[in-house]
């Protein structure tokens, strides 16, 4: 039995090792870092504070960057009477998973006529927001995984009404 070599760990390369010691409000967005976890408590509260630290958060670095942690691809027939539909269930998904880390969002929808792509901050979001697109439209799903960084490839493909 061949013996197990220990994989390199990949990190997001906007997620510093050490956060900001101190609190930190995003400049950009508005969330906050508070006990080594963003967050969109209160951040207006949290500007007029003394000892608090202006910042640009990971997932806005990302999107100013664009460098999407994961890359949807929607297509078939179906996609185009329910476009307006499957994109609101990503925003949707996305307003919801903001609530829970602020740091979950959707770089950019770009409608390519037969096909949209989302780019997303991060591997797990796009993930979730290809099992929803399948719980809630059904069709075929496929999840593709870099080998090497923390990047994924869903495709979701839908053919005509059933």
């Amino acid at each position: 039995m061949p013996i197990r070599k220990n994989l390199a760990v990949h990190r997001d390369p906007y997620l510093p090792l050490m956060g900001p010691k101190e609190t930190a409000v995003c400049r950009r967005c508005g969330a906050s870092y508070r006990r080594k976890r963003w967050s969109m408590e209160k951040p207006l509260d949290l500007r007029q504070e003394s000892g608090v630290r202006s910042v640009v958060c990971p997932a806005c670095q990302k999107v100013n960057d664009s460098f999407p942690g994961g890359i949807i691809r929607l297509g078939g027939a179906f996609l185009k009477p329910h476009r307006e539909e499957i994109i609101g269930l990503i925003r949707n998904e996305e307003a919801r998973a903001k609530t829970i880390n602020p740091l979950e969002r959707v770089i950019l929808i770009k409608d390519e006529g037969s096909f949209v792509e989302v780019q997303t901050t991060s591997d797990r979001f796009a993930q979730r927001i290809g099992m929803e697109i399948h719980r809630a439209y059904k069709g075929e799903v496929t999840y593709h995984w870099s080998r090497d960084d923390k990047f994924i490839r869903v495709t979701w493909h839908r053919g005509q009404e059933r």
